[in-house]
This record gives C-alpha cells, structure tokens and sequence, in this order.
C-alpha cells in the first residue's frame, strides 16, 4: 500500500505540529516536505488569511484536494468551503478522530462533507455551470470573471493568473460587455449568487 502525502498549512506552529503529530501517527500516511509532492492539503481555518492562502495553494499545486480545520459548521458554510474547491471540512471537535480519516477518502478521489450539503452543491454547481455555458465567455474571462467576483484587483487577477495587467483589463471589459454591466459591482451583485460566492 502506498503512503498518502499530506502538506500542512497552518499559522500557528502549536496548531501545525498537532495536526503533524495525529496524521504521522498513521502508517499510510506522510507528511510532504517542502519541495515533495502531495495529494491532501491540511488548512486551518482560523490561519491568517486562510482564503488567499488557499487561493494561491490551489493555483500553485493544482492537484492538490484541500481539506479545511473549522468549528462545526451548517450547510451554508460547508457550501461556502465546496465553492472556494475545498473538498473537505473536519471539526476541530473531532479532528484527532476524523482527521486521518477524511484524508484517506480525499485521496481516494471523495469528499468528506454530510451527504445532504454534497447532493445540494451538486444541484447549484449544475444550475451555475448551465449559466456559465450560456455566457459566451471564453475560458480566460470564466476565470478571470471569478476572481472579479471574489473582490480581486486587476493587478491580483494578473499576478495569480501569469498575465500581464493590461490583458486583465481587457478581458474585464470583454466580460462586463457580454453580460451587458456597467460596472464590477453591478456584475457581483447580478452574478455572485450564482457562482455560490459569499
């Protein structure tokens, strides 16, 4: 059987090392150096600015299946994790117990999130690809448009994506065009709820 590789990303050493600690006690499991390739993120929500973090890991190693550490959560927040590609949310109330676990089936390919929040994502990603499709956007203005949507300058969107600023600014106003907007908060304000962005 081979080992599954995990990176940890947390702020506090304290937290890192307690997360260290449960998952090296696994035999299947081993902790990713720096440079090593891994299959399972391990974020911790309370992390300072844990959403870039997970923005720029995601872009960074995107075969990655990130896995969030947070107090217990409803629906809407697990669908608020889904939506930002994390494929599963561990209790900090359980995480010793349920930890290792969740990291076992998302490198089997699943995600570790109660079924009733899995089957309702489906249904919205389903309803929000549709619209998507119905866009005329190109792929680049698809994902230029989501990071339009979660509030990132023209200057972020170009440094993530590995273009240059002025190409960003052109395909904004290709997208605010297509969907016939006059502006980017016009545009969040008609299309966040669609894209499952809070």
């Amino acid at each position: 059987m081979s080992s599954i590789t995990v990176r940890i990303f947390a702020s506090h050493p304290v937290v890192g090392a307690q997360y260290a600690r449960v998952l090296s006690a696994e035999k299947d499991i081993r902790l990713a150096q720096k440079k090593d390739q891994f299959q399972v993120g391990v974020f911790d929500s309370e992390s300072a600015s844990v959403e870039a973090l997970l923005t720029m890991a995601r872009l960074r190693y995107p075969m990655m299946r990130p896995l969030v550490v947070a107090f217990p959560s409803d629906e809407s927040e697990c669908l608020r994790w889904l939506f930002r590609g994390v494929w599963g949310l561990v209790g900090y109330d359980n995480y010793k117990e349920d930890l290792p676990r969740a990291v076992r089936q998302l490198a089997s390919g699943q995600l570790w999130f109660p079924a009733p929040v899995v089957i309702r994502w489906m249904r919205i990603d389903a309803a929000r690809r549709a619209s998507a499709l119905r866009l005329s956007l190109t792929k680049r203005e698809r994902q230029v448009m989501e990071f339009l949507l979660r509030r990132f300058s023209n200057k972020e969107i170009a440094e993530i994506i590995g273009i240059s600023e002025r190409t960003v600014k052109f395909h904004v106003s290709n997208i605010l065009t297509k969907l016939q907007v006059n502006s980017r908060d016009e545009l969040a304000a008609k299309w966040v709820p669609y894209f499952g962005i809070s």
